[in-house]
């Protein structure tokens, strides 16, 4: 691949990138670093322009994760408990009504969370989801059905 169209590749997706690992882990630096790492292992193994680029590197983005996890040894908490202000997902989240949601699904299951982030904010459909986490679309279904009615419940008790 040309110079030019990875740093089209790079602008286009590193953002989405970020904020769906910063999703996962809640801390910048951390996402900043894996999001990087992905770049890199998925510009040294692609041999040609992929139509789902941006698919592929959120499955990159997420296998690092869990390499940096199994790598550390430990079980970082993927929950976010909401009594922070300086919560790097905030400065990243400008709008007001959208730190209510993020701090709603910081409280979910790391599972429930993931497919509720990838459907909603990555606007990937049940299938892609499904290859991405290594679920069946059934099981996803059933996920994000069950994250719904979670995220439901948290919201409502918060009014």
């Amino acid at each position: 691949m040309k110079k030019e169209a990875i740093e089209n590749l790079f602008k286009k997706h590193y953002n989405e990138a970020k904020l769906y690992v910063m999703a996962l882990c809640h801390d910048a630096d951390l996402a900043e670093d894996i999001v990087s790492e992905a770049f890199y292992k998925a510009f040294v193994s692609i041999d040609e322009e992929k139509d789902s680029f941006k698919y592929w590197l959120l499955k990159v983005c997420r296998n690092c994760y869990f390499d940096h996890l199994r790598k550390s040894k430990r079980n970082l908490p993927l929950t976010y408990d909401g009594k922070s202000e300086d919560n790097p997902l905030d400065n990243l989240i400008k709008a007001e009504e959208y730190r209510a949601l993020y701090r709603a699904l910081g409280l979910l299951q790391p599972n429930y969370k993931e497919v509720l982030v990838l459907y909603y904010f990555e606007s990937m459909s049940v299938k892609e989801i499904a290859e991405i986490t290594g679920e069946t679309t059934d099981n996803v279904k059933v996920q994000m059905f069950r994250a719904r009615q979670k995220l439901k419940t948290i919201l409502e008790a918060e009014k």
